[in-house]
C-alpha cells in the first residue's frame, strides 16, 4: 500500500515535469508523495477491506457515491450552486445505492424447468 501510494505520487511528479512544470520549493515533493499515499494506496486499503467486510456489490454502490459527498464538500466550500443536472444525477445515484445495497433481489429470477 505504502509503496503503491508513493509511486502513484512519483509518477505525478514525473508527468507534471514532464509536462513543463517546475519543483519550486522541496516540501512540494513530499506533499504529492503524500497525496498519492492517501489518495492511491491508502483508497485500495479500505476498498479492499470494505468489500472483505460489505461484499462486492455493496462496496461498490458506497463507492459509488463518493462524487457525489466530494461535489457536496466543495459546495460548502466553494459556496456555488451547481448546475439542476447535478440534482437530478444526485438523486438517480441515491435510487441506484439504495437499491444496490438492499439484501433482497429486486426481481426475482423464474426457473424455467421443462
Amino acid at each position: 500500500m505504502l509503496i503503491k501510494g508513493i509511486f502513484s505520487g512519483l509518477g505525478s511528479i514525473i508527468i507534471g515535469l514532464a509536462i513543463g512544470e517546475r519543483i519550486t520549493v522541496l516540501w512540494s515533493i513530499f506533499a504529492v508523495l503524500g497525496v498519492g499515499f492517501v489518495a492511491y494506496g491508502l483508497s485500495i486499503f479500505f476498498y479492499v477491506y470494505a468489500q472483505r467486510l460489505l461484499g462486492a456489490a455493496r462496496t461498490s454502490a458506497y463507492y459509488a457515491v463518493s462524487p457525489f459527498i466530494g461535489t457536496l464538500l466543495s459546495l460548502i466550500i466553494f459556496r456555488e450552486m451547481p448546475h439542476y443536472s447535478y440534482f437530478i444525477a444526485l438523486a438517480l445515484m441515491a435510487a441506484g445505492a439504495w437499491l444496490s445495497a438492499q439484501d433482497k433481489p429486486l426481481f426475482r429470477r423464474r426457473n424455467n424447468k421443462s
